[in-house]
């Protein structure tokens, strides 16, 4: 059974534990012990850790909790595991069958909350996959995850004392319905990433779990604001901007991306060039003289915030929390490098 107490994880993320825990009871036997919510490496911050109990034998491993696992977050998964001191597993509230089949092939332990799983280590194998995923299971995500609350959550990532201004501060800023702003702050506490206390010594909400807000919100924007905001791929005419890219005027656009990241860390050479839109596309395309091209290596996406005036990259680079977006959820482990270099030098 699970016995520890529950401190900091947010509502959800206590249903996923618990259920997990007591599915894989029923179907084994075996007990799951809470040893600590929060586990850091110098890389790396995961959700906790655990005893997983098997007759008289303890095995500890580094969890992770997901609501429901989707492709863009498997990059992050597979860094996760790879960076863990002990052996790492992934609890889920859904896991849909293709990734189950995926992460089984990258060796990567998962437990569902209907208790499939595939847990495998040198002194260890449970392997579970018939167990029904039922319609009260399946996740919900809230309005917080959906494109209007991804770009409220970008605003006071990026501005947290928006928090403890009008709300009209944060619906101009986020560009999103006055009368939304609301609901998506209790939403956000109920979920355990704001909470009431005391900032330089004035009474006020402030942002906590901000390491594991940001992942969230990577994973939101891949899936649910990006695809929205993408133009299309394209190519340039004169090859020799690819490589010269630097020397590019910006005028109407910013660089995202690889390209961002050149900037802010210079440990990149781009690959591939992301472009978001802040004029007239057609211009853009002119000026650059861009092609449409279906396996072009340039990317053409919308900007969706304002600009910050005070900002002196802002005429240049897309905000370090989207580079960071832009890398960490793609599948290049390079990226994910330096993903991780803007977090430590531009996100903590």
């Amino acid at each position: 059974m699970f016995h520890e107490q529950i401190k900091k994880m947010n509502v959800r993320e206590q249903e996923i534990i618990y259920v997990a825990a007591e599915a894989l009871r029923r179907l084994t036997g075996a007990e799951i012990h809470l040893v600590r919510e929060e586990y850091r490496t110098n890389m790396e911050i995961y959700d906790g850790e655990i005893d997983l109990i098997v007759g008289k034998k303890k095995h500890r491993y580094i969890i992770e909790l997901k609501n429901e696992l989707r492709n863009s977050a498997l990059p992050a998964i597979i860094r996760l595991q790879q960076a863990a001191e002990k052996p790492f597993l992934l609890v889920c509230q859904y896991i849909p069958m293709p990734l189950k089949s995926e992460l089984k092939t990258l060796k990567i332990n998962y437990l569902e909350a209907a208790g499939n799983c595939y847990i495998h280590t040198d002194d260890l194998f449970i392997y579970i996959n018939d167990q029904q995923v039922t319609a009260t299971r399946l996740p919900v995500d809230g309005k917080l995850w959906k494109a209007a609350g991804l770009k409220f959550l970008f605003a006071i990532l990026r501005y947290p004392r928006l928090l403890n201004g009008p709300y009209r501060n944060i619906s101009e800023e986020a560009g999103i319905a006055l009368g939304n702003v609301g609901g998506y702050l209790e939403e956000l506490q109920k979920e355990g990433f704001i909470a009431n206390g005391v900032i330089d010594n004035k009474k006020g909400i402030f942002i906590q779990n901000k390491a594991r807000l940001i992942q969230r919100w990577a994973e939101g924007y891949d899936s649910n604001l990006r695809p929205k905001e993408w133009i299309g791929n394209f190519r340039f005419m004169n090859k020799a901007h690819h490589n010269e890219w630097r020397e590019i005027p910006v005028d109407g656009f910013k660089w995202g991306g690889e390209n961002a990241a050149a900037i802010l860390t210079k440990h990149l050479q781009p690959q591939k060039h992301t472009i978001y839109l802040a004029g007239n596309r057609l211009e853009l395309m002119k000026k650059l003289r861009l092609v449409p091209d279906r396996e072009g290596d340039i990317e053409l996406l919308e900007q969706f915030w304002p600009d910050d005036e005070n900002d002196p990259d802002a005429d240049v680079i897309v905000p370090p929390l989207l580079a960071y977006a832009d890398l960490i959820t793609g599948y290049d482990s390079r990226n994910h490098e330096v993903a991780e270099r803007i977090k430590d030098q531009y996100l903590d």
